[in-house]
């Protein structure tokens, strides 16, 4: 089993490096910040509150079913993280392009991309029709998070699984 994890390691650092290296420029260190800011707290949190107070009732609805699958996703995030304990790469990799950004310890699963496709993935199942644009935007946040170091791709694809599954699981009650 060690050998097989070793493995999976050793091929997240090279992926890892090929984003964050290869993809090093002006442009993105200017619009990744934005882009990773579509997973976080403080925007979850005001989406959720300004939908909540538009006066339609499926904007009603939106809030209180984006807001639980972001509740729901986050506990299990943070259950995960405590349990695996996987130090973000930038802890432990030399060679990595890192923005210094206030953050735990724990790296797996990735939080903000959890987040956003939580967020994503309800917004899609409300309007169909946005469902590129915001999966893209979901999928700019997981990248994001490789592009500043702190995320191993198995982080960003267990977060993207997390918060598809707690928003499909919402929906559906």
């Amino acid at each position: 089993m060690s050998a097989l994890l070793e493995r999976i390691q050793r091929k997240d650092s090279s992926i890892l490096l090929l984003f964050n290296n290869n993809m090093k420029c002006r442009i993105l260190d200017f619009i990744m910040p934005f882009i990773t800011y579509l997973g976080s707290f403080t925007f979850s949190v005001t989406l959720c509150v300004v939908c909540f107070f538009i006066p339609l009732d499926i904007a009603h609805s939106l809030a209180i079913k984006t807001a639980s699958s972001l509740i729901i996703s986050t506990v299990a995030v943070r259950s995960i993280k405590i349990t695996v304990n996987r130090i973000r790469p930038f802890l432990t990799l030399e060679n990595l392009n890192t923005k210094k950004i206030g953050i735990d310890n724990y790296s797996f699963p990735s939080g903000h991309t959890t987040s956003a496709f939580s967020i994503a993935i309800i917004f899609s199942l409300y309007f169909p029709i946005a469902t590129p644009l915001l999966v893209t935007l979901a999928c700019g946040v997981g990248i994001s998070r490789m592009y500043f170091g702190v995320h191993y791709p198995t982080d960003v694809l267990v977060g993207m699984i997390l918060g598809t599954i707690c928003s499909y699981t919402v929906f559906l009650i």
